[in-house]
């Protein structure tokens, strides 16, 4: 569908036009209608240098051949160009609404930061690859993690994906542009004979020290242990859909798990009584790894490390430990054989050296 380019002028009319900044507007047909949109992000100036200038045509070159083919898709039923006029922020609000109450931290940071950068409203139109990069160095700029802005971003890659499979925008501009990269962090889990430690200590508090035990035998995440009940449990297995990923998974459970379950018994409908909040089950655990003696900073995540090295050190096939954890990729399984090869290095390299 054709889009046809006008100037418009800006600034004092009793100039001449040589002297007066503008900038162009695009002129096309949408669903019968006459529209003139002016292209608000680029704005000639008289003192613009020839290569400058030439900077700019290529950018409205580019959007109107973009507005082409949206308008093209448009006749087809498959892009509304009304639709990207809407604002960006709340279709982010809604898509934030849709997840769980922990992921919903990392979103409703993420949100807090848009809104900091840019204001409570923009349009989708609007969040085009300058908008992108520019919001990527604000969060640089905010003394902020790799890890933290790898999150952010990729909440706001997350509902422009979702965008463009409700068909409110063509594609994704993230794609085009160069995405900050995370960190590895350190991974804390238990040896053997550390767990066996954790088993052997006496504690206060046994309800979160069985549920953590419990997590090293079968990598559940805190979310998945706190909402285990009785009826999850059947012929010696574990069966339940992920809090976090809704994942299915199956679980088979070794005579360790079963003894510890045979201790929780005297709940009736969930296997733990844990109704305060994660936080609190943390500072539990890290009360329980003090009394141990063992010197790593331990939280109840670290338990589901734990359970995913402690079986490749024993040899278990990568996949069968990736499907144990419900990871989607297996490259999320990978880490922790990296970590084990890790520390056979270290073993290796901690022998007394000898003279030859």
């Amino acid at each position: 569908m054709s889009v046809n380019t006008r100037i418009k002028y800006l600034g004092d009319s009793n100039l001449s036009k040589r002297n007066r900044p503008y900038r162009f507007q695009l002129d096309y047909l949408l669903n019968g209608k006459r529209v003139r949109e002016t292209i608000k992000e680029t704005t000639f100036y008289p003192d613009d240098s020839k290569d400058v200038k030439k900077e700019k045509e290529r950018i409205i070159d580019r959007i109107k051949s973009q507005l082409e083919i949206e308008l093209g898709n448009s006749k087809n039923g498959l892009v509304s160009r009304q639709l990207q006029k809407a604002n960006f922020i709340e279709y982010f609000e809604k898509q934030m609404g849709k997840k769980t109450p922990k992921t919903k931290i990392a979103w409703d940071n993420t949100l807090k930061h848009i809104i900091k950068f840019h204001g409570k409203k923009i349009s989708f139109e609007n969040i085009t690859m300058s908008w992108l990069e520019n919001f990527l160095t604000y969060l640089k700029n905010q003394e902020l993690s790799n890890n933290s802005i790898d999150v952010y971003f990729k909440k706001v890659n997350a509902t422009l994906n979702q965008a463009v499979k409700e068909k409110i925008i063509v594609e994704n501009p993230i794609k085009y542009i160069e995405k900050p990269k995370k960190e590895e962090t350190e991974i804390l889990f238990l040896t053997k004979e550390e767990l066996q430690k954790v088993i052997d200590t006496d504690f206060f508090d046994n309800e979160a020290k069985n549920a953590f035990i419990l997590s090293c035998y079968t990598g559940l995440r805190v979310s998945d242990i706190k909402n285990l009940k009785w009826k999850h449990i059947n012929n010696n297995k574990i069966q339940l859909v992920q809090t976090k990923t809704k994942n299915a998974v199956y679980i088979p459970l070794n005579q360790n798990a079963l003894n510890l379950l045979e201790k929780q018994k005297h709940n009736k409908e969930f296997v733990f009584n844990l109704s305060e909040h994660e936080s609190s089950i943390n500072r539990t655990v890290k009360k329980l790894i003090k009394l141990t003696e063992i010197d790593k900073k331990i939280h109840f995540h670290c338990a589901r490390h734990t359970f995913a090295t402690l079986l490749v050190s024993s040899g278990v096939n990568i996949f069968t430990i990736s499907k144990l954890m419900g990871h989607k990729d297996i490259k999320s399984t990978l880490v922790y054989a990296k970590v084990i090869d890790e520390e056979k290095e270290k073993a290796v390299n901690s022998m007394v050296e000898f003279n030859f």
